[in-house]
């Protein structure tokens, strides 16, 4: 008995001097950005109603993402959102604010139909809305006699009221207004932004231009999960221009669309369209559902990810994208082993998409050889040319049915050791892999170029001054080396030398003037970055 009240004892005192901490809520708040690229345009029978159409902020969007679990975070009972959106006509002096707008009080709120003090509206989504102010034509018409001038009304020919504004200009102003309740108190706390800028429609502003380009995106952190159902789903950040915001806002404005279009290359294939959870330009979290690769998808694959915009017409025609976003990945790499100074570069070839798939994680530090190189002379010239390379019919090598091969030396970017041979498995070298790349250069650049042709054409470039080792380069690639010098694609070795190829034994036993993969995916970047039109 003794010894289970010590016992009890001990207990008591260690917990009398443990510390139990309670996770805190966070503080609610305190300002928001106001709404951005506000745009006005008519809607409803020509001048009847103006459509306010603007952009939350980051931090609002995080809110309404948040839903009920923000009353957890925030340690609140209840909370909502409003946009205020004030107006004058034809000046920028007559606003209608007034201070009762600095809370929302029950019974209060004026919506969009008709005109009247308070323009108030819950806010929904998270990116670009649209709210109508306004609506001339709607209801007791009395209403306007307190807020506008009937000369400045006009009435067609079916007694419908509506505001000529080719005669007239209406300026516009909006701001958030957020009030939650903290828990156990009665009275709500109110968050309010700042006024957006003001913005105009009629006689004096200047209309919404439909772009004729669109900035890149940029895009970070890609991971995979999965979805509820359990389809695998990728989740990235993207941080969108702001001009692209504003062409978002202003596309919405007159009855246009301008979206986020994703891909995704699943194990280094091909890239394919990608559903995802918010295609509206928002900044953030997105969410990407690969339910199409479910069967081929693990915690383990390697996955790429890259998006853009595109702007398309009321009728769903595209008007104009924007380039692709940077590249990003999750999984293993689509190199293997590679050097540590070649890894940058190796990254961009990815992007780039000049990595064939016999390459993907293999030792890229070993020698490549010929059929490698000419997978890797079809991407680049795929790249440069933006045209699927297809192979030749009639193979003319007894000693290979690679179809990346036939496809090179259809477009003239390889050519046989013999008529009837290709030596597949033979190590490249350096002058072997400066005239493949020229070739393909030529094909794209130089209309009418053949391999048969090639004499009667000349590369457009100032040849630098010679090697010592120039008498080592065969004469049918010394144009080449000199034009891949010249353009920074392929470097010599050090010593004023460029190595085209091994001389002696000692050359041929340490591989002194052999093209690793490394290096030929490396020109090959260098190709298409420097050349690229």
């Amino acid at each position: 008995m003794k010894k289970l009240l010590s016992v009890i004892l001990a207990l008591t005192m260690c917990l009398s001097v443990m510390t139990f901490t309670v996770s805190a809520a966070e503080a609610f708040p305190t300002s928001f950005e106001a709404p951005s690229s506000v745009v006005l345009s008519e809607t409803v029978l020509n001048g009847a109603c103006i459509q306010v159409t603007y952009n939350k902020g980051a931090d609002l969007s995080e809110l309404v993402t948040l839903g009920t679990a923000a009353r957890e975070k925030y340690g609140i009972s209840n909370y909502q959102y409003y946009i205020q959106i004030d107006w004058s006509l034809d000046s920028q002096n007559d606003w209608q604010y007034h201070s009762n707008w600095d809370e929302v009080k029950a019974g209060n709120e004026k919506y969009s139909q008709g005109i009247g003090e308070y323009i108030i509206e819950p806010v929904y989504g998270q990116t670009t809305e649209n709210r109508k102010i306004l609506q001339v034509n709607y209801g007791n018409t009395d209403v306007w006699s307190s807020y506008i001038s009937n000369d400045k009304i006009s009435v067609d020919d079916k007694g419908n009221k509506y505001i000529d504004y080719q005669e007239h200009t209406i300026y516009v102003r909006a701001r958030f207004l957020v009030r939650y309740r903290p828990e156990g108190q009665s009275d709500w706390e109110y968050v309010i932004s700042d006024w957006s800028p003001v913005v105009a429609y009629g006689k004096d502003s200047k209309p919404f231009e439909i772009p004729t380009s669109l900035e890149a995106p940029v895009i970070s952190d890609l991971q995979l999960t999965e979805t509820f159902e359990g389809d695998p789903l990728a989740t990235f950040h993207i941080t969108n221009p702001q001009s692209v915001k504003d062409n978002s806002v202003g596309a919405q404005s007159i009855g246009d669309s301008l979206y986020m279009h994703a891909e995704v290359s699943i194990g280094g294939g091909a890239w394919t369209s990608v559903q995802l959870s918010d295609r509206d330009v928002s900044d953030g979290q997105i969410n990407a559902i690969l339910t199409s690769a479910a069967d081929v998808v693990t915690e383990d694959t390697y996955v790429k990810l890259r998006t853009r915009y595109e702007y398309h017409d009321g009728n769903g025609a595209l008007i104009v994208s924007s380039d692709w976003s940077n590249v990003i990945q999750f999984g293993a790499p689509a190199w293997g082993n590679a050097s540590e100074w070649a890894t940058a570069e190796l990254a961009r070839a990815d992007e780039l998409g000049l990595i064939p798939e016999t390459l993907e994680g293999a030792d890229l530090t070993a020698d490549i050889t010929r059929a490698e190189f000419a997978a890797v002379a079809v991407k680049v010239y795929e790249n440069l040319s933006g045209t699927a390379a297809i192979p030749i019919i009639n193979n003319p090598f007894t000693d290979t049915k690679d179809v990346e091969i036939l496809k090179a030396y259809n477009i003239g970017a390889v050519n046989g050791t013999s008529a009837t041979t290709y030596e597949p498995d033979a190590l490249l070298n350096r002058e072997q892999a400066a005239a493949m790349l020229t070739r393909v250069f030529k094909k794209v650049s130089l209309a009418g170029w053949t391999l048969a042709t090639d004499s009667q054409f000349t590369l457009p470039y100032e040849k630098p001054a010679l090697f010592a080792d120039d008498a080592d380069i065969s004469d049918w690639a010394k144009d080449s080396v000199y034009f891949m010098v010249a353009n920074g694609i392929i470097n010599g070795v050090g010593n004023n030398k460029f190595a085209p190829k091994n001389v002696t034994s000692a050359d041929e036993a340490n591989g002194y003037a052999n093209a690793t993969r490394e290096q030929a995916l490396i020109i090959a970047v260098r190709m298409v970055e420097n050349l690229k039109k």
